[in-house]
């Protein structure tokens, strides 16, 4: 299994490459010793163990364990992750005034129009019946928006 790689450190951020199989837990994940779905790794205890990484903010929930945005579990891509609470509210602030912008790429099969846009109430089902879902598209779902070009 591919461990996640930290590429950017600084004094209080950095950032991590996510490979699939990886989870984000912030403050949905109640405590350190709760289990996530089984095969998948949790980032905050890898940055928790890191011997680069030793931040009383990996541990907080209540402040996403430094984590600013997720990726779902299936998915890799680079995560911002604050590792001080002034970077923490810094890099919030950047996010909430559009300061912070986010690219993905996505592999499609088939044709799309030059410029498409989706937007759906996105939720991701831990438990129950779903919980091998990445994502579902549900009325209590969060807002998303996705823009292809």
């Amino acid at each position: 299994v591919e461990k996640p790689r930290i590429l950017l450190l600084l004094p209080d951020r950095l950032v991590l490459q996510k490979p699939p199989g990886w989870q984000v837990d912030d403050a949905e994940m109640v405590s350190d010793v709760q289990q996530p779905c089984p095969g998948m790794g949790r980032l905050s205890l890898f940055l928790q163990t890191s011997r680069l990484t030793r931040s009383p903010i990996a541990r907080d929930t209540s402040h996403q364990r430094g984590f600013l945005h997720r990726l779902d579990v299936p998915s890799s891509g680079l995560i911002l992750a604050a590792t001080s609470y002034r970077a923490f509210y810094d890099l919030e602030f950047q996010l909430a005034a559009g300061a912070l912008g986010r690219e993905y790429t996505v592999l499609c099969h088939g044709c799309l129009p030059d410029h498409y846009e989706v937007r759906a109430p996105v939720h991701w089902m831990r438990f129950g019946p779903h919980a091998d879902a990445a994502s579902m598209v549900t009325p209590g779902g969060r807002p998303a928006c996705t823009r292809m070009k």
